[in-house]
């Protein structure tokens, strides 16, 4: 019996660490959202655009890693170099 409740138990890790990383994406693919909604600010300037593009360069990589943090953090920077809230 004891192996059935650790063979659960192990399966319910897995399941919560797939589902960590599943929260993640979706964290980070709701920043790549916004980010893509400032590239619709009336009258953005050049150098605004450089800085969303190069947010989303740096967005898309940590999305790819699973990097939360990182992809939040290129997103926030971005958005704030080229003034867009």
């Amino acid at each position: 019996m004891k192996t059935k409740s650790a063979t659960a138990f192990a399966a319910i890790l897995v399941a919560m660490s797939f589902g960590a990383a599943g929260a993640a994406k979706a964290d980070c693919e709701s920043d790549l959202v916004t980010l893509e909604n400032a590239y619709k600010t009336p009258a953005l300037s050049p150098d605004a655009r450089k800085a969303l593009d190069a947010a989303k360069v740096k967005a898309v990589r940590a999305l790819k890693t699973d990097d939360d943090k990182t992809c939040h953090e290129a997103v926030s920077d971005g958005l704030r170099q080229a003034g867009v809230k």
